[in-house]
């Protein structure tokens, strides 16, 4: 994971590490990202929440295409030019423990 005082590179020079964004196009699949562009340069729509990520299936060269799939189970085909980020959201296992009545949910 990530930690205090990493640094962080972003761009297509970045190399493949936890927490680096660089275009899907230069990952390889079955590389785990978060935070990734629906349109190049939105910065940031799907896989956002605590503990989800996407995955990225295929690669097309030719058309320049990047298929990944989204925790909802669906997979998606979006630009290769399009940036993510490396890992995992933080926060995984928020929803493990219920919070049984509403006043728990009142006074987060």
């Amino acid at each position: 994971g990530m930690y205090t005082g990493q640094f962080v590179y972003c761009g297509k020079n970045a190399t493949l590490n936890v927490g680096n964004v660089l275009p899907i196009g230069q990952m390889p699949e079955g590389t785990i990202v978060c935070n990734v562009e629906g349109k190049a340069g939105d910065r940031g729509k799907f896989a956002r929440t605590s503990g989800n990520y996407a995955t990225i299936v295929s690669q097309n060269t030719d058309t320049r295409k990047t298929r990944i799939k989204l925790p909802s189970g669906t997979k998606k085909v979006v630009d290769s030019n399009c940036r993510a980020m490396v890992g995992v959201v933080a926060g995984g296992g928020r929803m493990d423990k219920p919070l049984l009545k509403a006043g728990n949910a009142y006074h987060k």
